[in-house]
């Protein structure tokens, strides 16, 4: 099931990552709680640490991603615009497996935005060599 499906801002690439208020239940975080610590597999299905908090004793508790957000957003060398979906599989036993997958746009096609995970674009960021691997993934 997917949670969210946010475009990135300047602050979420560079700071700490704004989580959608309209997903903040889905993490079950206790009501005397404030943190909650969670994994999430990537496209290649490698995990990564997250800590999801939300402010204290407010009404509009403003959630976030911060420890271990930094690292992913730089590894996958994310940028403005780009999107981030995250998925929550329920498991037995009352459990959540979490899937975060990043995209960027490929292109247009028929006035409509390709996105294409940031994985096919190539390590330095020459997008003229993703677009032609996104176009080929779509011929698949």
């Amino acid at each position: 099931m997917q949670l969210f499906s946010k475009p990135l801002s300047q602050t979420d690439v560079e700071v700490r990552f704004s989580v959608p208020m309209e997903s903040l239940e889905a993490f079950g975080i206790p009501e005397d709680e404030y943190k909650i610590n969670f994994e999430a597999m990537d496209i290649n299905g490698k995990p990564w640490q997250f800590r999801l908090s939300k402010r204290k004793g407010d009404n509009h508790p403003k959630p976030v991603f911060s420890a271990g957000w930094l690292a992913f957003a730089q590894q996958k060398r994310l940028r403005k615009n780009d999107k981030l979906v995250l998925y929550a599989d329920d498991l037995k036993g009352n459990k959540k497996q979490y899937r975060i997958q990043a995209l960027r746009t490929a292109f247009r096609l028929l006035g409509q935005d390709i996105w294409v995970d940031v994985e096919k674009f190539e390590k330095d960021d020459n997008d003229v060599i993703g677009v032609t691997s996104a176009k080929f993934l779509l011929l698949d």
